[in-house]
Parts: C-alpha cells; structure tokens; sequence
C-alpha cells in the first residue's frame, strides 16, 4: 500500500527544517478510519491471520467488573482471556524460530537466565478503544498539529493524537507521549525491587495525582504557558519516606519551556526546585535503575537523541496482561526475572523507533529503541545501549485495556539492567493495595503548585 510506502521513510534530524512536520496528504487522510483506524493503524490483519482485524476494540467492561472506586473505575480489572492457552511458548531450545519477532534485550535475557526464562505467546486481540471524539478530533484536526525548534516541541494540537500517519521519530514520540488518557486521575501504585541474589523490596506505595489537560475535551486548547501535564507523587509507605512528594511539570512547546519539577521532604519542611529530575538522572523510587527519561517509556525533551522512524514490523510484546497486573507482588517477582507465567505476550504490529545520542551530547546511553504499539501508541518494549554498544536495558510494558474509561494503559513496566542484574517492577495499578487509576473532578489549579506541595505533603 502506498501509506506503508510513506511510513518506511526514516528522517534523520539534522537541523530544524528536518524536525518540521509534513501534514499527511489529502489520500492519506481519507484512509483514516477506512482502510486506517482513526488513529493511524491498520485496519485489517495480517496475511498469515495471526494478527486479526480491528473491530473497534474493547470498550465496554465484562460481567463481573467491579472497581474498588465503583463508578470512578479503576482496579481491579476482570480478565476477559482469562481461560486462554498459549499458542506457543518459546524457551531456548526453539528460540531461533522466532527470534526474528523478538527484540534484543528480551534474547538477551534467554541468554542469561535458559533454565528459567520463557516467552508465552497467546492469541492476539486488538482490544485499544478509545472515546468517539478522540477519534473525531484526530480525523477533524490532522492537517494542524506542527513540530517546531530543535527540541522539537509541539503546537496546534489538543485533545488528538497530534500525528497518526507520522512522517518521523519524532512525530510517532509525540504520539506515544500524548497517548490516549483520563485527563484528571488518582491512583496507588506499587514499586518493587528485586536484585541479583533474589531479594524482594517494596521500595515505595505512591499515590499519584494528575492532570492532562491536553485531553480535556470541554477545552479547545492547553492555556498558554501551562504545562499539558501535571503530576505530583506522594510516597505512602515505607514509613521512613511517608510525605516525600514530587511535583512535576511537562509543556508541550518545549522549545520555549522546559520540563519543570520539586521535591518536598517532610524532613526538611521546605520544597526544592528539582532541575536535575531529567536525561539520565536516576529516580531514587525506583531502586536506583529507573532515568528520568526513561519513565513511561520516554520523557522530557528530544533534543539529546536523533529519533528516526525505523518503519513497522511484527513482534511479540507484552499486551492485555491482566493476570500480571491483578497478581501478588510475591508472586510474579520471582529471582532473576519476573514469573514468566504471568506475563502474557501477543503478536502485534509495532513501530520501531531508533534513537541516537547526537554528538557532542552526553548521556550514560548511546541508543535508545522504542516498539511502539500500532493500536494504541503506546510502547510495549524499550531497549537501551551504553556507549560500547552494549544492550544496557530492556523494559516490558505489560499493558491492558481500561474498558471503564475506555482507553489502553501501559504504564505498569518491569525494567531488567543488565549491568547490575537487577530488575524493577514499577507502576503496577491493580495489584495487592492499589487502586489503580479512577477518574476524579478536575483539580483546582493551586494543587498542583510549589506552595501547595508543602501544605499537603505534611504528615
């Protein structure tokens, strides 16, 4: 198809006039929603009838459903594949046959771990459904979304996905950032640790508040110079870190603002401008293994990598894994990786976005790459390379579809550094005592302010 043709040309960001955006023409615009969906994959399976055919998704809950929150929403999440086998299971002794559809950290683990590791792949279902007017304003405001500066930032764009027919990295980034959400939300997550002799930590219980008002569909813009995304992490437990928070700022014109973040310790009663909480600085919450900018896959400014479109193949990814996410942390965290048993991996269409440390620019990493879900724009696998090379890092994002908002959450991740062979499971949103995510009025805007960070952060 001429489309496919299109997506396969790779950019490589050489100065400003290669970060501009190239509105998708008048051909391909009419396939949104045709032989496209609304939001830029394809409609149709796949030849060998592995990947099946987009029926709209997953939208609305099965019998059974009932969230903690009640109509808020929210965990716990029934399972609707909960009696399916897997299709093949993949270990070291076929690992060849399929190693085309895995990516290199996910083989480096075979390496690592041949008695224990293994890859259950299930059938596929294409379950990412999002609300009609998200798929309305995509198709309606598709010629206005435009990169600019060298960062790149992003204007023109709200309540849409800004580029469902991307021309480059940067534009399929911008996707996965400005992926489909609730735009005001509360929710505990959990953080677990597990190092290399098998210990188990639960680093830290947070309770997380945000507000996206990019995706607030009653306003026809983010206000200018405000950020699209706000969040502040409050730690719950352990007891010696109770009251720590973190205030966060993301702007979407990051050519005229950078990301912007604070931090409140109970200790010191006073709130900190945090300039450090960026690049390849390590988040402290996450066991010392988690940068900055590699929260929810990426985060922050494109200005130290060139990000290039790859094209799109197919692969195994983690998706709809219910089971991980309603689990026990002492279940699935298991010695030297996570119970493979509870993880569930689907074949799936994926964008492949590389990126390259520019030179000049200093980062603990010299590549990055991104798998990007077709259906849902958010990445399902991320590997990372030092400077030699070297895989560094593999992170899963075993995702599933909320059906109670509707849209696909791919925050819970398990990130492997190889380096120190230890791993993280982050973000979990439905397990043990969390609540996951459930939607709440919108905040006024004082909360998610430097002084209201230390008058709510007392315990």
């Amino acid at each position: 198809m001429k489309y496919v043709e299109c997506f396969m040309l790779a950019t490589v960001s050489l100065g400003l006039s290669l970060h501009a955006s190239a509105t998708p023409t008048e051909d391909e615009i009419r396939q949104l929603g045709t032989t496209l969906t609304p939001i830029g994959a394809e409609m149709a399976g796949n030849a060998a009838g592995t990947i099946p055919r987009w029926d709209g998704g997953l939208c609305v809950p099965p019998a059974g459903y009932s969230p903690k929150r009640g109509e808020a929403g929210g965990g716990p999440w029934v399972d609707p594949f909960a009696g399916e086998k897997p299709v093949v299971s993949i270990t070291p002794a076929n690992l060849a046959q399929y190693a085309d559809k895995l990516d290199e950290g996910t083989k480096t683990l075979f390496k690592l771990y041949p008695e224990t590791f293994h890859v259950n792949v299930y059938p596929t279902h294409r379950t990412a459904c999002y609300p009609q007017w998200v798929y309305d304003n995509t198709i309606k405001n598709v010629r206005n979304p435009k990169l600019v500066g060298k960062a790149p930032g992003l204007i023109n764009a709200h309540a849409q996905i800004p580029f469902p027919i991307p021309k480059n990295g940067y534009e399929a980034m911008w996707n996965q950032s400005l992926r489909v959400d609730t735009p005001y939300l509360r929710g505990d997550q959990e953080n677990w640790l597990v190092d290399a002799s098998g210990n188990v930590t639960l680093t830290s219980t947070n309770r997380i508040e945000q507000s996206k008002p990019y995706w607030d569909n009653t306003l026809t813009s983010v206000p200018d110079n405000e950020p699209h995304w706000t969040l502040v992490s409050t730690t719950i437990a352990p007891a010696a870190s109770a009251g720590v928070k973190q205030l966060r700022y993301n702007f979407l014109d990051t050519e005229k603002q950078d990301p912007m973040a604070w931090s409140y310790v109970p200790g010191q009663r006073r709130v900190r401008l945090a300039p450090e909480f960026k690049y390849d600085t390590v988040s402290t919450s996450s066991g010392g293994v988690l940068l900055f900018d590699e929260i929810s896959g990426f985060d922050g400014k494109m200005d130290k990598f060139d990000f290039v479109l790859k094209g799109k193949r197919e692969m195994y990814v983690p998706a709809n894994d219910y089971a991980f996410n309603s689990a026990p942390g002492e279940v699935v965290n298991t010695p030297r990786h996570a119970n493979p048993d509870y993880l569930r991996f689907e074949l799936r269409r994926v964008w492949e976005v590389e990126a390259t440390l520019k030179p000049g620019e200093r980062h603990v990493q010299k590549t990055k790459v991104f798998y990007l879900d077709e259906d849902s724009w958010a990445v399902m696998v991320y590997n990372a390379f030092d400077q030699s090379g070297k895989i560094q890092k593999v992170t899963f994002f075993p995702g599933f579809q909320e059906y109670d908002k509707p849209q696909y959450r791919a925050a819970p991740n398990i990130l492997y550094d190889f380096t120190k062979r230890v791993y993280t499971n982050n973000t979990r949103m439905g397990a043990d005592k969390s609540t996951g995510f459930y939607r709440v009025a919108q905040y006024p805007k004082t909360f998610f302010s430097a002084g209201s960070l230390a008058g709510t952060g007392v315990r």
